[in-house]
């Protein structure tokens, strides 16, 4: 069995914004026994600035970044970190370079100014969370460092195996109950009746490898779906919730826009989001280390 090193990266600006990130990193690589890349990106803005920034200038805000990112290290000297600064636009830097070093997780924080402002996901998150080739973790709020519980939405998309293989796998480590939840609709009797023929697809496979695990079929009562899943979350007490980015081929909810940005908006609790790109991708590339980082799950 060949054995697959962990890496997490985790931007940081050094403000208080990006502190929960970096705790639940630190929670993460104990977890999963992995190295935390702890990098900071310099954003030089439009191009012309880059034509007049000089070179000493450039190796000062090298410099002044690598003595913080020191900084922060120096604050948790039990955790191994890799640091690297890095120039260029937010999100292409965190992209490429978790592909790099391929990284099994990306951790990002998301924290809006005011509670009550009409909350819409950063341009540099919904980047990284809609191309990344590895799962993402997007924090909002103070975080515990515990998973006892695990939230799992599930609907008919094809790559659904994918997806309780991503939660049975990562439970591994985190040996929390999982809890998968389908919502019914109201008036689209084909849609439900396929909803409970994935239901016992998918319990054969977690009653194969004994998951911890409930299943609860929730009949839509929300104006929007995410609400309904939002507050079972709640009801489980969920420290995690695992979520597609995919394009859903129904009309109802338009689960890439109103779903899972909604659901990594409003969540009290880290999100774990897992591109389709990632899902796609062969066997031998990063999300597969992740999702099946023993090679136990098989298609059936």
């Amino acid at each position: 069995m060949k054995d697959f090193s962990k890496n997490i990266i985790v931007p940081v600006n050094f403000s208080n914004d990006t502190d929960n990130s970096l705790e639940e990193a630190i929670f993460l690589s104990k977890l999963l026994k992995s190295k935390i890349h702890l990098i900071n990106i310099v954003s030089l803005g439009d191009w012309w600035n880059n034509m007049i920034i000089t070179k000493d200038t450039k190796e000062k805000l090298y410099q002044l970044s690598l003595e913080n990112l020191k900084k922060t290290a120096a604050l948790h000297p039990e955790t191994d970190f890799e640091l690297k600064v890095l120039f260029g636009k937010v999100h292409e830097q965190i992209l490429n370079y978790a592909e790099s070093v391929n990284s099994e997780l990306i951790i990002l924080s998301d924290k809006h100014k005011e509670e009550n402002e009409n909350k819409i996901l950063g341009s540099i998150v919904t980047h990284v969370i809609t191309e990344a080739k590895c799962p993402v973790i997007t924090i909002k709020n103070k975080i515990d460092n515990d998973f006892e519980n695990i939230v799992i939405p599930i609907d008919l998309a094809e790559d659904t195996d994918r997806k309780v293989n991503a939660a049975l796998a990562f439970n591994q480590y985190a040996k929390a109950k999982l809890h998968f939840v389908s919502i019914l609709f109201e008036g689209v009797g084909n849609r439900n009746i396929r909803t409970r023929r994935k239901v016992k697809h998918i319990e054969k496979k977690l009653k194969k490898y004994n998951a911890n695990y409930t299943y609860n079929l929730l009949r839509k009562k929300r104006t929007y779906a995410y609400h309904d899943v939002l507050e079972y979350a709640d009801k489980v007490n969920a420290d995690l919730i695992i979520i597609m980015t995919h394009k859903e081929r129904y009309s109802f909810d338009n689960y890439i826009g109103a779903f899972a940005h909604r659901i990594i908006n409003y969540s009290q609790v880290p999100v774990m989001t897992i591109t389709s790109q990632a899902v796609t991708s062969d066997k031998h590339t990063v999300i597969n280390k992740f999702v099946d980082p023993l090679g136990i799950f098989k298609p059936e």
